[in-house]
């Protein structure tokens, strides 16, 4: 049972570092728009580990048994290697929030740029002259 789970668990980190590798990539070429598409996948992906990683837990604290006994030598494989993509997940996640954040500083800083930072208001001089146009 333990060894379905860590494999499912680990498919599902393949499938979380395989988005975000191309979220990066996206992200580097401006392709927002497919970056935005992986959100929900990402979300039900990130999810599925959750209940998985729970199911784990479940599954070890069940047995009862001291820690150097607690895998069986194809289990403790698994388990490194759920080790091993979880830190890999973790590695390109902060790649990718780092680009991200990179991104989202230079949309802010342009926006500030182009509107006139005093209250912007419809009868407002500063309206009439901000570079920033609002139609409706």
């Amino acid at each position: 049972m333990l060894i379905n789970t860590l494999k499912e668990t680990i498919n599902t980190l393949n499938s979380l570092i395989e988005l975000t590798l191309q979220d990066i990539e996206n992200i580097k070429t401006a392709n927002h728009e497919k970056v935005f598409a992986n959100t929900k996948p990402k979300e039900k992906l990130a999810e599925k580990f959750a209940n998985l990683k729970t199911e784990i837990d479940r599954q070890l604290s069940a047995r009862n048994k001291p820690l150097q006994e607690l895998f069986s030598p194809e289990e403790e494989k698994l388990f490194e290697e759920f080790k091993e993509k979880l830190f890999a997940f973790n590695k390109e996640h902060k790649r990718f929030s780092k680009l991200a954040l990179s991104v989202a500083n230079f949309y802010n800083a342009l926006l500030n740029q182009l509107k006139d930072e005093s209250s912007i208001s419809y009868n407002n001089e500063s309206f009439k002259n901000s570079k920033l146009q609002l139609k409706a």
